[in-house]
């Protein structure tokens, strides 16, 4: 029996219990309240989580639609959902959904790889994902960024811990390497996790507990208003931030010990500031309000399918609540682990 007959049998055993709408829903509520779920719980690397999450999503869609055309619908019902729920979010974020759906649709067209295209979808997506911060760094701070944290480093080693570290070592660079590799890295896992998942899924199909449906009460973090967060206050920010004056310091105490003048710095931020401003006041209202008026116009085709989805959200804020307490026997790691597995098996099934 070969890899693909088994894999249709495992998924015509759970059919029953998993339709694309459902997993339409748990991919919009991943992509507009779980990555707040997760910030409260303040478990790292959030971006990297929800990214994987969709790679599953995605991944499921193709398993149980008949037509993979289902996982463009379902990107944008997604789309729709996100935008509907969190208006606020940044375009890169809808950029980013819209091109997981487009790679999961083409990766899923061949009948015969479906291993090979879920970890193919997984490297994709999440260095996709690591790329997208670099290259937005990048284009608003320019190549003095990565020159300027390479000073830093070289710096501080310097002050602090007396080393003298080669002048060849870029770890500008370096940094853009190691975070695209744990990017890459994970991609490949999650890409292997859901080549297994009509396996898994078999495995929790009979272990959802009775009292999952009694559950009322909450126990996240209360909800808090959600404030739009300027670059500059996030920890990237802070990060860019604490290097420039740093820089700058050193730059005006002993201009000679560095390889990057005042002047540079100054053009850094100058020019990170003008984009901004640019991208806020200008260029991103007339990309956003073009982009709302094609989603507005998509919004009448799918309103039973979004107002069904919707529905949802409180059933799974139940099941994610009942998921963290469940979890309290572990610590660490190892309950995140478990809340992470748990929630998604359980909504899933449930």
């Amino acid at each position: 029996m070969d890899s693909k007959t088994e894999i249709n049998q495992d998924t015509q055993e759970i059919n029953d219990q998993i339709s694309v709408v459902k997993i339409t829903a748990l991919w919009a509520f991943s992509e507009s309240a779980f990555g707040g779920i997760l910030h409260a719980l303040t478990i790292p690397f959030r971006g990297i989580f929800i990214n994987s999450a969709a790679v599953l999503f995605i991944t499921l869609i193709a398993l149980f639609s008949k037509n993979k055309k289902e996982i463009l619908k379902s990107t944008l019902i997604v789309l729709l959902i996100k935008a509907l729920v969190s208006p606020y979010t940044p375009l890169t974020a809808y950029f980013a959904v819209t091109i997981q759906g487009l790679s999961g649709y083409l990766l899923f067209l061949p009948k015969n790889i479906f291993k090979i295209s879920t970890i193919l979808l997984g490297i994709l997506t999440l260095l996709f994902s690591g790329l997208q911060k670099i290259i937005v760094l990048t284009l608003v701070f320019g190549n003095t960024l990565w020159k300027s944290v390479n000073i830093f480093i070289k710096q501080i080693s310097k002050e602090f811990f007396s080393i003298n570290i080669n002048s060849e070592i870029h770890f500008g660079y370096f940094l853009i390497f190691v975070y695209l590799s744990i990017h890459v890295i994970a991609g490949v896992y999650i890409g292997i996790y859901a080549g297994l998942l009509p396996v898994k899924i078999n495995r929790y199909k009979n272990e959802i507990p009775d009292e999952l449906f009694l559950q009322n009460d909450s126990n996240l973090p209360p909800k808090r208003k959600k404030k739009k967060k300027n670059w500059f206050i996030r920890p990237t920010g802070i990060m860019i931030a604490v290097i420039s004056l740093t820089l700058l310091f050193y730059s005006y105490i002993s201009p000679s010990s560095l390889e990057i003048g005042s002047n540079e710095i100054f053009v850094m931020l100058i020019r990170s500031i003008i984009i901004t401003i640019i991208w806020l006041t200008l260029v991103g209202p007339i990309v956003k309000k073009l982009f709302q008026k094609y989603m507005a116009g998509k919004k009448s085709f799918y309103t039973d399918e979004i107002n069904e989805i919707m529905d949802l959200f409180p059933q799974f804020n139940r099941v994610v609540s009942y998921c963290w307490k469940n979890s309290s026997d572990k610590i660490g790691i190892k309950r995140i682990h478990k809340f992470l597995s748990t929630s998604f098996y359980y909504l899933l099934l449930s």
